[in-house]
């Protein structure tokens, strides 16, 4: 670290097995000034060889930030080569080049007052593939959204977001998907031109109360399907309840769904529901339970085109297989005990299982598919001396 709060680094990493080698080279800067600001930069370079073939590319970003109690921004500008490749990092974004710029006004009412404070966060940002971002062409996707909440007297909050946004399709992303004409040879999809999409986010929460505390969301408006590039209606909501009936008991339970349906024939193209529910048992200071269960059920009509209706063509290796509807239902449950009996001594018993039924969150079909079993034991040792 330098000057106060100022920090600077650097990283190798390098990851050679299986044919492959992968190494990365990382430095960055984050400078803190004048009581409000920060400024940040990052540069990474990966060298990757695989199958005779070896690629370089890099990974870039800049940063500007302003936080202050009545205004703040935030600016960047993230950039990232083709073929960039962290293999011992987590998944890397395909992005090519993303400015960003978010400006924030808050403002503050009388102790006591129906309003206490207003936000409004503006951001604008772009995506662009990174060879085009350099050549000042046209852009993938451009998004423009106003973020706004109100916290109301005693921690009640509300907010709304409207964004708008506009989609490009590369046609290199849609290079397996073909259209059958029956008459002669298939021929490649072509994707839509570009869209302009509306989306709406509305959002509630209560205040922290000592037993509960609970939010609701709800997204609608004009989006966009990637896998067939269609335009869509969609129609989102989630709800969060947090519960602590005790000092000992914590449970978290959530619902998440989300729908496309498609504007051109009514029908719904795509649909998630994931319930979730994460409870906590603190029995004694040593021992120590949680089970974590989720549902998660998916469903996905074939791909169709947006022009003529009729369902794509998906390659696979030389062959040609209509586009098929396509479902998942699946519940995880995992348990975990753990014991410590005293510092730096712990034990752990986790089990965990996944199951599948045919028709969504029914519950009376459920198959067993997977089961795991873990026990983990941690013990500190400690060198024992005297003088």
């Amino acid at each position: 670290g330098f000057g106060g709060q100022s920090t600077a680094g650097m990283l190798y990493s390098e990851r050679v097995g299986g044919g492959r080698s992968n190494r990365v080279v990382d430095g960055d800067v984050h400078y803190v000034f004048g009581g409000l600001y920060f400024a940040q930069a990052q540069a990474a370079f990966s060298n990757t060889s695989q199958g005779g073939v070896t690629t370089n590319a890099p990974m870039w970003e800049v940063v500007l930030d302003r936080t202050g109690r009545a205004f703040g921004f935030h600016y960047n500008v993230l950039g990232l080569g083709n073929n960039f490749s962290a293999d011992n990092g987590g998944g890397v974004r395909t992005v090519g080049g993303e400015p960003s710029i978010s400006n924030r006004l808050s403002l503050y009412g009388a102790p006591g007052a129906l309003v206490e404070k207003f936000n409004v966060f503006l951001t604008n940002n772009g995506v662009w593939r990174y060879n085009d971002f350099f050549a000042r062409k046209s852009l993938l996707e451009d998004h423009s959204s106003a973020s706004t909440s109100l916290t109301l007297r005693g921690g009640w909050s509300v907010g709304v977001t409207p964004t708008i946004s506009s989609y490009a399709f590369d046609p290199a992303s849609y290079t397996s998907d073909f259209l059958d004409t029956s008459t002669r040879a298939a021929v490649p999809f072509e994707p839509s031109p570009r869209i302009t999409t509306f989306l709406t986010a509305w959002k509630a929460s209560t205040p922290f109360f000592a037993k509960y505390d609970a939010s609701v969301g709800v997204t609608t408006g004009n989006d966009v399907d990637f896998l067939e590039t269609s335009r869509v209606h969609r129609f989102d909501y989630n709800a969060t309840l947090d519960l602590r009936p005790t000092q000992q008991i914590r449970v978290n339970a959530t619902y998440q769904s989300s729908t496309f349906t498609r504007r051109s024939d009514g029908a719904r193209s795509v649909s998630t529901r994931i319930p979730r529910v994460d409870a906590e048992y603190q029995v004694s200071r040593s021992i120590f339970l949680r089970v974590v269960s989720q549902y998660t059920a998916a469903s996905r009509s074939a791909l169709r085109d947006p022009r003529t209706g009729q369902v794509l063509l998906i390659q696979d290796d030389s062959t040609l297989s209509p586009s098929i509807d396509s479902f998942s239902n699946g519940l995880r449950t995992d348990w975990l005990f753990s014991y410590r009996p005293s510092p730096g001594t712990v034990f752990f018993l986790g089990y965990g299982n996944s199951m599948t039924e045919p028709e969504a969150l029914a519950f009376r079909r459920l198959r067993r598919t997977e089961d795991g079993f873990f026990v983990k034991v941690s013990y500190l040792f400690q060198a024992l001396g005297g003088r």
